[in-house]
């Protein structure tokens, strides 16, 4: 089975240091203790510079005027132990990540890390307006659902969506 989180922070002030955080960590060599990053791909945005990334979604968010809460939607894609190959799990996340590129910049990242028999799974970041009409993304379940859909067809396995909300503080 394969694991859809989406990450929802909305209470960011003007989301500058959650954004930015999350284009940076896509970047990182080593993300977390015992994981590296096999690749970072985008859509209609720089993949080899976080400055230059952030710089190209902010400047569609200040474009039409959407700066605010909810910067960017962060979802983790875990595969199951059947994906055992980077080769592999780049390829399902470039799939995957073809459901956003249409009307969304997007970039994502691969990441190895063996946790109890899944050896890889993904970040993809989407920039919340949409590049051609300045609507934002509505990230709901009816969506999450969609996206899970598309995952079950790319990998061929059934995929879990859920929500993870915000840390209280």
């Amino acid at each position: 089975m394969v694991i859809l989180t989406q990450k929802r922070i909305t209470d960011n002030g003007d989301g500058k240091g959650y954004f930015r955080h999350c284009i940076d960590y896509v970047y990182k060599e080593k993300p977390e203790p015992g994981e590296e990053l096999v690749i970072t791909r985008s859509f209609g945005v720089s993949c080899y510079n976080p400055i230059h990334t952030y710089k190209q979604m902010y400047a569609v968010k200040k474009y039409f005027g959407k700066t605010g809460d909810n910067p960017i939607m962060h979802f983790v894609i875990s595969f199951d132990n059947k994906v055992q190959d980077a080769d592999t799990a780049c390829d399902y996340m470039y799939q995957i990540a073809l459901h956003f590129a249409d009307d969304y910049q997007v970039i994502y990242a691969v990441h190895k890390e063996n946790q109890g028999g899944s050896k890889y799974h993904g970040h993809i970041m989407v920039n919340t307006v949409n590049y051609k009409n300045g609507k934002l993304y509505h990230s709901g379940w009816k969506e999450l659902g969609e996206l899970a859909m598309h995952v079950r067809e790319v990998t061929g396995n059934y995929c879990k969506p859920q929500i993870k909300k915000p840390d209280k503080k």
